[in-house]
């Protein structure tokens, strides 16, 4: 509506110029005066011709290569055009409608003197933000010579693309070196024992080529898969603080590089995530599952409303006594210290806490864990980014 009663002013005020004209003509006379008339005759008609031309119609294309990323990558991505009817357009504005959520630079540009009726503009954006991010709409808009007139349409065209968070490729002895700080109260064991095969199971896609029984294969004309007896010890339940904070994004790394660590380590993994919503997913390794681990982190938000010891209270009835649950969070309260010291005596736990600096009451609570065998490893977020740009760079 708006558009349509911006357009109306521009033809009323496109009409008056050119009335005054030609009055000024009739009422002044001589060659000055129809000269200034005629001359602007044709601008004023090729602007009738653009308020009338059925813009609405364009046929327009988002092209996007890649629909999945990580967060720091870049997109490439490009719009086509295909106008209903040729026409000598003097420039003409191409812009994505409403991509606010990725907080990069402009995807816009005008395009001077279109003689074809097919054309296209490609750009990039970066760096990409983690989430699931949703292009709905492409602007189009054309002007005169003179900018009296500008015809404007704007086209749904919905597309979306995942950004995955960024995570950081750490080894199996670096993710056991976090297990090995604090007190050796216990052994954390990261890799599941695959020594006992106890019967055979069709294969399915994440399943190791090691796993694969050759001759149970070859009996039933297809790929069967070792089934070992079952070390529920292992499991490794990560538990995800959601309170507001500015290190959550690197909470949300941190989470995601270990949970990769671990399933390509062949350890069963869960992950809780609560926060205005509740997601838990059980104990699984495979491929589908990293995925979907993945895409729920690339979706997460910092938007629980209540105290990560309270999730953790009421999550902590959901697990089995023997899974190993891991906390991560970059807050330290009390009532959290004290809930752990007390599920520690029934069941093991890590703490990864991510500080820029260590309070004195911090380091207190810290030694307070410790010293009741729950293990605790303090992560730094600068070094953490520090590594995630060393690996760009490189």
């Amino acid at each position: 509506m708006k558009k349509k009663k911006r357009l109306t002013i521009q033809i009323f005020g496109l009409c008056s110029l050119l009335f005054a004209l030609f009055a000024y003509a009739m009422f002044q006379g001589g060659f000055v005066s129809w000269f200034l008339f005629y001359s602007f005759l044709p601008f004023s008609l090729y602007s009738f011709a653009i308020a009338l031309y059925p813009f609405h119609r364009a046929s327009v294309r988002r092209v996007i290569p890649k629909r999945q990323h990580h967060a720091g990558e870049r997109l490439t991505a490009a719009i086509e055009v295909q106008l209903p009817i040729w026409f000598p357009f003097v420039a003409i504005t191409m812009a994505e409608g409403d991509i606010t959520s990725l907080n990069t630079g402009p995807s816009k540009t005008t395009i001077s003197f279109i003689w074809k009726k097919k054309f296209s503009y490609t750009y990039e954006l970066e760096p990409l933000p983690r989430g699931e991010h949703t292009f709905a709409s492409v602007y189009l808009a054309a002007s005169d010579f003179f900018g009296l007139i500008e015809k404007q349409s704007i086209h749904a065209v919905k597309d979306t693309i995942v950004v995955y968070p960024r995570y950081i490729a750490m080894t199996h002895q670096q993710v056991r070196g976090f297990f090995d700080q604090g007190m050796a109260a216990s052994s954390l064991p990261f890799r599941r024992d695959r020594t006992m095969a106890v019967g055979v199971r069709e294969y399915v896609p994440g399943d190791r080529v090691s796993w694969v029984h050759w001759k149970a294969s070859a009996r039933k004309q297809q790929l069967m898969t070792k089934e070992f007896e079952e070390q529920r010890s292992d499991d490794f339940i990560l538990v995800l603080d959601r309170a507001p904070t500015p290190l959550f994004e690197e909470l949300v790394t941190f989470t995601a590089s270990l949970l990769r660590t671990s399933i390509h380590a062949g350890v069963r993994t869960g992950l809780v995530s609560v926060g205005r919503d509740r997601f838990v997913f059980p104990a699984r390794n495979s491929e589908e599952h990293l995925q979907r681990l993945f895409l729920h982190l690339a979706r997460v938000d910092c938007d629980s409303h209540e105290p990560f010891a309270r999730v953790i209270a009421n999550e902590k009835r959901s697990w089995a006594a023997s899974a190993t649950l891991c906390y991560v969070t970059s807050s330290l309260q009390e009532e959290m210290v004290f809930l752990l010291r007390e599920m520690a005596m029934r069941r093991r736990g890590m703490l990864f806490l991510l500080k820029e600096e260590m309070t004195k009451e911090e380091q207190r609570l810290v030694d307070m864990l410790r010293q009741s065998g729950v293990r605790v490893s303090i992560l730094s977020p600068h070094t953490m980014r520090a590594t995630l740009q060393g690996r760009d760079e490189r």
